[in-house]
């Protein structure tokens, strides 16, 4: 039985139904921050402490996402260059080539190749110069203080002009005629991998390699120990090793001679000379991509790499400094206070980052009434089907799309609900608490009930919308 001091009057000004109460599934008033506002009309539906300024986790990634939509534009591509103004003669490049970094946040290993094809078919075959790493576009990377009991995890790769793979490199697992085995992709030569793999052999699934074998990792020593299954042959896990500087540069230097280049002569950090010429280019995706990883699976890295993106667009000295004014520019021009606000990064990945629920609900509406509402939906996790909520909400079901936080001391939704008629709601929900982790039940409760009162107020069944108009992008 629910006990009644979670039946919190928490106001609810839906207009048909007037005040209610709120059941915060066990949640104290002061650990959690409500608001909820239609998207369709005006007034809000629930707010609780809706101006307190609150740690929102990853749910800042929908600020930065809002924004980057409004200022870069949904088609905004990176472009990655490599330039040089020596002369090519023979196949021979004489002198220095400059790898200009764009901040492309899914440059992949695989863009890196087919960059580097280009310099192959433009009819370089030898680089008797360095690798100069232009890394111009961003003045700093700004800052995530006080992980560092986290550092090595994926989740907290900085960003980086030069990003390449996420910089982590992969374990291939094999276990077939020639024994188990491990090998690492790219092949980085400032990398040393030992390996002590035994086949298992029987019939043991693998639905994750790191089951079955122990990964240790120190700088650029990688050891891996276990019995194999013959359900791994295939597998794969990765390590997030060195630093970003000697990752591209290793990365590069392992593709170039897979593809039977050989050079350059050692690496170096430095401005492409003037009247430099490009001699191949890689542009990415456009940015709606990246914003489907960031939002869909909570990249930190990539989400730290749009914002600063921003900020090179934006202009000035201080990049980080410069993504932060094109934020709260965009705020003040649609009238949404910043008063709340703290940036430290805009992905959320921070001790120090603050909003209001009022302010981050405020983004949402103003983002689902705007131009890019498609694109910014499209991008978030729907509920119980993919990304961060694969494995919530399933009694509610994919008319729910919810940014998800997490965070010591965070559990956090941000998001949309659609009617069965086609109405929808804003939610935002957040908790701050040394109960976070274990409330988020009570979190997913409270957003349940949200949806639920705002059903109760829908019109009959002849204005319902058709099921393949519901939650379109």
């Amino acid at each position: 039985m629910k006990s009644v001091l979670p039946a919190i009057a928490l106001m609810l000004l839906a207009s048909t139904t007037g005040a209610a109460t709120l059941d915060l599934h066990g949640l104290k008033p002061e650990e959690v921050a409500i608001w909820a506002a239609p998207v369709e009309g005006s007034g809000e539906l629930a707010s609780l402490r809706a101006d307190a300024a609150v740690n929102p986790a990853s749910t800042m990634k929908l600020l930065t996402s809002w924004t980057a939509l409004n200022r870069l534009k949904p088609g905004y591509r990176w472009t990655t260059r490599l330039v040089s103004a020596a002369p090519l003669e023979n196949g021979v490049l004489q002198g220095d080539l400059v790898w200009v970094g764009a901040g492309d946040p899914r440059f992949s290993t695989a863009n890196l190749q087919e960059l580097l094809r280009g310099l192959r078919q433009r009819g370089v075959q030898r680089i008797d110069g360095r690798l100069l790493l232009d890394k111009s576009a961003f003045s700093s990377i700004g800052t995530a203080e006080n992980f560092a009991g986290d550092e090595g995890k994926s989740f907290t790769v900085e960003p980086d002009t030069h990003l390449t793979g996420l910089k982590v490199a992969w374990l291939r697992f094999f276990n077939d005629a020639n024994g188990a085995r491990v090998v690492l992709d790219p092949p980085l030569a400032g990398v040393s991998l030992q390996a002590r793999l035994s086949s298992a052999g029987g019939s043991a699934a693998c639905p994750d390699v790191r089951q079955w074998v122990q990964i240790r990792q120190q700088g650029g020593q990688v050891e891996v120990s276990g019995k194999l299954p013959s359900a791994c042959d295939g597998s794969q896990a990765y390590v997030n090793v060195l630093e970003h500087n000697e990752f591209a540069a290793q990365s590069f230097a392992a593709l170039w001679a897979e593809l039977g280049g050989s050079g350059p002569q050692g690496v170096a950090l430095a401005p492409a000379p003037a009247g430099a010429r490009t001699l191949a280019q890689f542009q990415s995706e456009p940015l709606t991509v990246a914003l489907n990883d960031i939002n869909k699976y909570s990249n930190n890295t990539m989400a730290r790499t749009v914002y600063l993106t921003l900020g090179r667009e934006e202009g000035g000295s201080d990049t980080p400094a410069a993504a932060q004014r094109a934020v709260r520019r965009l705020l003040a021009e649609q009238h949404i206070s910043d008063e709340a606000l703290v940036l430290e990064n805009g992905c959320g990945l921070s001790r120090r980052e603050r909003v209001s629920a009022r302010l981050l609900g405020q983004v949402l509406l103003n983002a689902a009434r705007g131009p890019y509402a498609g694109e910014l939906l499209a991008s978030l996790p729907v509920a119980s089907e993919d990304g961060t909520l694969k494995r919530r909400f399933a009694s509610i079901g994919p008319r729910l799309r919810m940014k998800t936080g997490t965070l010591k001391d965070v559990k956090a939704l941000a998001g949309y609900w659609q009617a069965a008629d086609g109405r929808r709601l804003a939610i935002v929900a957040i908790i701050n608490s040394p109960r976070a982790l274990a409330m988020g039940p009570a979190l997913d409760g409270i957003v349940a009930d949200l949806i639920h009162r705002f059903d109760r107020s829908a019109p009959d069944s002849s204005q319902l919308a058709p099921a393949e108009a519901i939650m379109q992008p």
